[in-house]
């Protein structure tokens, strides 16, 4: 993982955006928390030597996360007009305007949706499932774009990942090395599907993801596909990671309740359950819902409800539910761990605002764009109606 040490102001400016109102513990000020405080002894710098440090400075690491990447029909003919000659697809244009984002942090995670295929495999619409879904497929080139854009891995588990069964998972993965992304949530092997632990700035860190559904029915081999449908491989994972010595556990959790404004019950009971357990996660971020959703701190920790899409086809006349407008929003959670005196994570939330425009289908950091001067009336409106969409369910810094 790659090291991009800013100052906590440096933070807060270059994102434009509050920490989510997270209640007692959350950083909700529009400002930076307090910076750390070093003592320097600097009794032997009058005759010219070097001060020294007597307090090592805190290991802190910063986390983003995406929503789902949907590799559908308007999504994949941008990239196709994007592409340089003898290039299929060129995804990295369309996420090129809030990379700064993702680049800045220490880890940074997206969530591909869907199963990738091979090099020159059919993208897109492949097919129709036994229950009446969609069968998707990425394009073999959307790992290489999303690590130019800046990320490290990507969860892979969810209601599409085994659309194209169990070879389609193997591609999927074998693309994924092939980027150089990790990845989390499927497997091709019983070794690949065990729980592991890898390093950002010194910490050991250990990434999970879950799927609570499968529209195509989940593989006969159960760990192809980490699945959620009660809490017990969560917990049991989790108590596994902290026996591996990770520090920081984070889950990503794909779920199946739709276009909701927040999580169901069920799904709260379930996240409930995660983190009240003796071993819990530090940072949980769910998928599937398609739309943000609030962010809140459930028994201490620090969950995303719904960090809604990354980049689809959505949001357009003609598709039914997915028609709605805040298919087009999305949110990135960008968060801070830093270690304590005594040990203990402080984790600090901020929510950047992620905006699709609809026919160049080009993801805007909404704020951002916002206070671009210049920009045309209608990309303004777009960002207007994205945050003000966003606003109603989750706390932005204007």
């Amino acid at each position: 993982m790659r090291a991009r040490h800013v100052a906590t102001a440096a933070l807060v400016a270059v994102i434009g955006l509050a920490a989510a109102s997270l209640g007692q513990g959350a950083s909700t000020a529009a400002g930076a928390p307090p910076a750390e405080v070093a003592t320097v002894d600097d009794s032997a710098t009058a005759d010219g030597a070097s001060a020294v440090r007597l307090t090592p400075p805190r290991r802190t690491f910063t986390v983003a996360a995406v929503g789902d990447f949907l590799a559908e029909g308007l999504v994949n003919n941008a990239a196709a007009a994007a592409a340089p000659p003898g290039v299929r697809y060129d995804y990295e244009p369309l996420l090129r305007p809030h990379a700064f984002l993702v680049k800045f942090a220490d880890l940074a995670i997206c969530h591909m949706e869907t199963p990738i295929g091979p090099p020159g495999a059919k993208v897109g619409f492949v097919g129709k499932g036994a229950y009446g879904t969609n069968l998707i497929a990425a394009a073999w080139e959307t790992p290489f774009d999303l690590k130019r854009v800046g990320f490290d891995r990507c969860s892979t588990a969810s209601n599409h990942a085994n659309d194209t069964g169990t070879e389609g998972i193997r591609t999927t993965l074998e693309a994924l090395d092939a980027a150089g992304l990790g990845h989390s949530g499927t497997a091709r092997t019983t070794q690949e599907a065990a729980v592991s632990t890898f390093m950002v700035n010194g910490v050991r860190v250990t990434h999970l993801s879950y799927a609570r559904n499968s529209n195509t029915g989940f593989p006969r081999d159960e760990w192809r596909l980490n699945r959620a449908i009660t809490a017990d491989k969560v917990l049991a994972d989790v108590a596994q990671a902290r026996a591996l010595g990770a520090e920081v556990v984070i889950i990503s959790l794909h779920v199946y309740v739709e276009m909701q404004t927040g999580p169901t019950a069920d799904d709260r009971a379930l996240v409930n359950t995660i983190t009240a357990a003796a071993a819990k996660p530090d940072l949980v971020i769910v998928h599937g819902p398609h739309v943000p959703q609030p962010v809140e701190r459930v028994n201490g920790i620090t969950t995303y409800w719904s960090v809604g899409n990354y980049i689809s086809g959505m949001g357009v006349a003609g598709r039914n539910k997915y028609s709605d407008p805040r298919t087009l929003d999305g949110l990135l959670a960008l968060v801070r761990f830093t270690q304590q005196p005594d040990g203990k994570w402080l984790v600090e939330p901020w929510t950047a605002l992620l905006c699709n425009a609809l026919g160049s289908r080009v993801v805007y950091p909404g704020i951002t764009t916002l206070a671009t001067p210049g920009i045309s009336s209608t990309l303004r409106s777009q960002m207007q109606a994205c945050l003000t969409r966003t606003s109603a369910v989750v706390s932005l810094l204007r």
